[in-house]
């Protein structure tokens, strides 16, 4: 079977799906991914064949920087609703259509599978007669989001004839979730096949990553990370200063595009990297403090990690919510972020048993959901079907 995988160019939203590409190729299936040229090497370099689809460059780079700055004046809990539509679907669709569209009618596959924000393969599915599924990123997509992107592709359907479905035609075939229902914090109930699929981090470190922390001793080990888009957020650096107090050891990562000198100097039990293998380091550490994107979020609670959310925009607020709820999280909001708060904060999920009682929950939730390996059978099994 050939199995088109596309994707935009977010870290984010490639690294949650490179497991389930691995698993088709090693049942024996030809696997091509679609993406913006910005974002191949990071398919690539993990062993798949990839092809450049999309904005890429200064067009891309332009484009989402006039949504995002556009996007600072609206209330951070609101900024998914507004960028949602604007982003992924009247600016990058459109384009991603135009290239996929001919790359499929090539290349003939039997199945497409698209993360949930890359929003032209529907319309190619739909066109080609193919069977398009629906991979998460994280936790559902608000249904009025979605039918704001759904208004916002309205014209590009109708030129290729075609009345756009509801939800921006997403769920076509099937929906596959990688979020854990006791975290899940958006009503699935619009999605009429739901299929669950165990979050396997595909995420690794560059060569030559440093180790896990130099200090090795008995202090517990605590992670910060904003992730790829929100690692150059002011709030970093009073959140380092504030863990710098405390009888811990601390691991931060700003970002490929970070860097370290920004954080100035650092006592011993303070270490800062651009990058690391993050499911390397989650084997070690005792709490997490991050932006609460996906696959951080996630990641922690694979691991049984307790942790403290600092949502920034995007998915990030109810993957927060999903995690307090599970008694697996600790809040603050960007008013909120203060040092006091921040070392309080990290002083209570490492000392109150309960938080990693309720993360250790949600890490056995997850490992019962079924892998990928299983995920294939059941979608050659639909792509038969269809």
């Amino acid at each position: 079977m050939r199995v088109l995988f596309s994707s935009t160019f977010g870290s984010g939203h490639v690294f949650p799906m490179l497991a389930l590409a691995h698993a088709f190729r090693a049942a024996g299936h030809d696997v091509l991914w679609a993406t913006s040229a910005d974002a191949l090497g990071q398919v690539t370099a993990t062993g798949l064949d990839a092809v450049p689809a999309g904005l890429t460059g200064a067009p891309r780079r332009e484009g989402v920087g006039a949504v995002t700055a556009a996007a600072r004046a609206v209330p951070p809990p609101e900024r998914a609703a507004f960028v949602f539509p604007r982003m992924f679907a009247a600016l990058l669709a459109p384009p991603m259509a135009a290239d996929l569209l001919p790359l499929a009618r090539d290349w003939r596959p039997d199945l497409l599978v698209h993360e949930h924000a890359e929003l032209a393969s529907p319309l190619v599915g739909a066109l080609l007669g193919v069977p398009s599924v629906t991979h998460s990123f994280g936790g559902g997509i608000p249904p009025p989001i979605l039918d704001a992107a759904t208004q916002r592709l309205a014209p590009l359907w109708r030129e290729y004839g075609l009345t756009v479905p509801a939800y921006a035609g997403c769920f076509a075939a099937s929906y596959l979730d990688i979020c854990p229902p006791s975290v899940q914090s958006v009503s699935l109930d619009h999605v009429p096949l739901v299929q669950a699929l165990c979050p396997v981090s595909e995420r690794t470190a560059p060569d030559g990553a440093p180790p896990v922390h130099p200090v090795d001793d008995d202090r517990p080990l605590v992670y910060v990370t904003l992730g790829t888009v929100q690692n150059h957020s002011p709030v970093l650096a009073p959140v380092v200063t504030a863990l710098a107090g405390l009888d811990v050891r601390v691991l931060v990562t700003v970002g490929l595009d970070g860097d370290p000198a920004t954080l100035g100097a650092q006592p011993s039990q303070v270490r800062v990297e651009r990058w690391v293998d993050q499911a390397e380091v989650l084997r070690h550490c005792s709490v997490v403090v991050s932006h609460a994107g996906s696959g951080t979020f996630l990641g922690a609670l694979a691991a049984g990690l307790p942790q403290l959310c600092l949502p920034h925009a995007a998915d990030q607020f109810r993957n927060a919510t999903g995690g307090v709820r599970a008694g697996a999280a600790l809040v603050l909001g960007p008013p909120e972020v203060t040092g006091d708060a921040v070392a309080a904060a990290v002083t209570r999920l490492l000392g109150e048993d309960r938080f990693r009682t309720g993360a250790g929950a949600v890490a056995a939730e997850i490992a019962a959901m079924p892998s990928p390996d299983e995920v294939v059978g059941v979608l050659v099994g639909l792509a038969g079907a269809g």
